[in-house]
């Protein structure tokens, strides 16, 4: 993990070694108490003063950084719960100084990226041998009167298990966001506005970060889990970490846990082997992110591609995982998103990617081509179909006006005969504006589009629209063979209760979705929930036999997917295997329908 130095604090550090000698101090002279430079606020109130003050060191932190220093923890705390009884001393030497060993010290107050700190150490006393000093037990959540800045700097033990919530620093950083439980999205299961904001606030205090102790970035091997992470030994979210203990560092990206032990992590998320098993008279669907699959076939330059693979190799890996996903499936329809825009033709994406099924499947898929392009954004949704299971009705059809000609990609829909029972259904998949890239707030006649701070992110309103809208065109026949049996599928763009989920209920279309295990699809920074749904006409809806959000990547550390991007030739090879697992970011949505 690695910390951001300061232009001030760089010229502090550089300064060190010109320092004066300061005065010899004894064991025995006057100090002031580490709980009186932390103070109960976010800053010191002896900043930039010179203290002296006593305590036990407790580890060293950062030996391989430009600011290597150790922990100092207070041998008898005071009665106030508000104010944090340690403190990071930034000492080059700090290594000479052993775990327990009691030491005073004269230096200067600072706040090094909101950490409270000793800097400019004139005089080190050594007072006497090591002696046993044991950590805080706490336990989260935090109490309402707690804060981690007044555990800033201390010893801390977790008296219960963890549960690994986000895994997307674990490559850059060597870290893990934990938990005492699986952390939701707000607005997956609250109602966006004040209900959701009181959620998302009281989540803070169920949060903490484990850190591998280490200043280097891209860190090999990964810290976690202890036994080295593998494409074949993975650390998922929903797994169990057990005797966390640490230092409460903070730095400018907020409190992290500097292990002081190797904790013990349990697989209690394990892989799931493969979706449910289907009936031979049933009929499977399935919608599937697939993380811009590109191929850069059109382009002056394919590689590397506009959004997906940058090298041949990559997309050769790419392309095996999403096969090994897509096989595993054994889905009669499947919807796909993030397809690379680039026609229909054997050098397209969609083309590539159907073929490179084909070869391994015993039942092969045909593609739903559309007469006109689904829209002019850089991907596209797709449908492709198994022919043996299904045969297309009517006519393809996409959707190209507003508020699909921008902002929302174009959905396409068809009809299909299911040739077990003969029965018709048109199926619409659809991928509506993202969260992010936000518009600018200066611009009045976007102001709707921004963030309304009710937990939907920007772009709302655009998907409300295209919710409405979709609701519209399917209500028109776009496909030309009418049919009562009508699904809605693809990646929304929103969690389960935000307004354009709600919007299509609210016309009357029935959420698919198993009550006894709702599952996610989507993991965003320590929370998870659904950006991928489908809905379907109340006629279809009471046929639907089974759903699921099969597993295999929003659990998955980022590390195991395709790239080869900063990854050295060993961990290339050490963390990609051709299989599902990791490879999207999104989980696919599978459902069976019995007719």
């Amino acid at each position: 993990m690695r910390i951001v130095i300061l232009m001030l604090l760089i010229a502090v550090l550089l300064s060190l070694a010109a320092c004066t000698k300061q005065p010899s101090l004894s064991c025995d002279s006057p100090y002031q108490a580490i709980a009186l430079l932390q103070g109960s606020a976010e800053q010191s109130p002896l900043l930039g003063q010179q203290v002296i003050t006593s305590g036990v060191v407790i580890t060293e932190v950062y030996a391989d950084s430009p600011l290597p220093g150790m922990m100092l923890q207070s041998l008898t705390a005071d009665d106030n719960p508000l104010t944090s009884e340690a403190l990071f001393i930034q000492l080059r030497d700090a290594g000479q100084y052993q775990q327990g060993e009691v030491v005073l010290l004269q230096g200067t107050v600072a706040e090094i990226n909101g950490l409270t700190s000793l800097i400019d150490i004139g005089h080190v006393s050594r007072c006497g041998n090591t002696v046993t000093y044991s950590p805080t037990v706490i336990t989260l959540p935090l109490s309402e009167e707690l804060s981690f800045e007044a555990l800033e700097g201390m010893w801390l033990s977790f008296s219960q298990d963890l549960v690994v919530n986000d895994s997307y620093g674990l490559g850059r950083y060597g870290e893990l966001m934990l938990a005492d439980k699986r952390l939701i999205v707000p607005t997956e299961i609250k109602l966006p506005g004040k209900e959701a904001n009181q959620y998302a606030e009281q989540q803070l205090r169920h949060i903490v970060v484990l850190d591998d102790g280490r200043w280097q970035e891209n860190p090999e091997p990964q810290p976690y889990p202890p036994a080295g992470l593998t494409a074949n030994n993975s650390v998922r979210l929903g797994d169990t970490v057990r005797g966390v203990s640490g230092v409460l560092f903070q730095d400018e990206r907020g409190y992290r846990l500097q292990p002081t032990s190797t904790p013990q992590f349990i697989n209690t998320n394990p892989r799931p082997a493969a979706p449910l098993a289907k009936q031979p008279q049933e009929l499977r669907v399935a919608v599937f992110n697939v993380l811009n699959f590109f191929t850069g076939h059109g382009q002056a330059e394919p590689f590397p591609t506009r959004r997906g693979a940058r090298t041949p190799a990559d997309l050769a890996r790419q392309q095996a995982k999403l096969v090994s996903a897509l096989t595993a499936m054994d889905a009669d329809i499947i919807g796909l998103l993030e397809i690379e825009n680039n026609g229909y033709d054997s050098g397209s994406a969609l083309a590539t990617l159907v073929a490179a099924l084909n070869e391994v499947v015993t039942s092969p898929y045909a593609i739903v081509e559309t007469t006109v392009t689904p829209g002019t954004d850089a991907i596209k949704v797709a449908l492709i179909y198994r022919l043996a299971a299904v045969k297309q009705a009517g006519v393809a059809a996409t959707q190209t006006a507003e508020p699909f000609a921008r902002l929302n990609r174009a959905p396409v829909a068809q009809t299909f005969q299911h040739l077990t029972s003969g029965k018709k259904l048109t199926v619409a998949v659809n991928h509506f504006k993202s969260k992010g890239s936000c518009p600018r707030e200066d611009n009045p006649l976007l102001q709707h589009q921004g963030d309304q701070n009710d937990g939907q992110s920007c772009w709302n309103a655009a998907r409300v629209e295209a919710s409405n809208a979709l609701t519209s065109w399917l209500a028109s026949n776009p496909t030309k063979d009418a049919s009562p049996y009508k699904l809605i599928m693809g990646d929304l763009n929103a969690y389960r209760m935000e307004d354009p989920v709600r919007a299509l209920e609210q016309a009357g279309w029935h959420y698919l979705e198993d009550p006894q295990n709702p599952g996610f699809s989507y993991a965003f920074r320590g929370r998870s929930g659904s950006l991928d749904h489908a809905l379907a006409s109340p006629e279809l809806a009471k046929h639907m036999r089974t759903l699921e959000h099969w597993s295999i990547n929003a659990d998955e550390p980022i590390l195991l997917d395709y790239s080869s991007r900063y990854k050295s030739a060993a961990a290339q090879h050490r963390l990609y295997a051709p299989t599902p697992y990791r490879s999207s970011d999104h989980d696919p949505v599978i459902m069976t329908f019995d007719f």
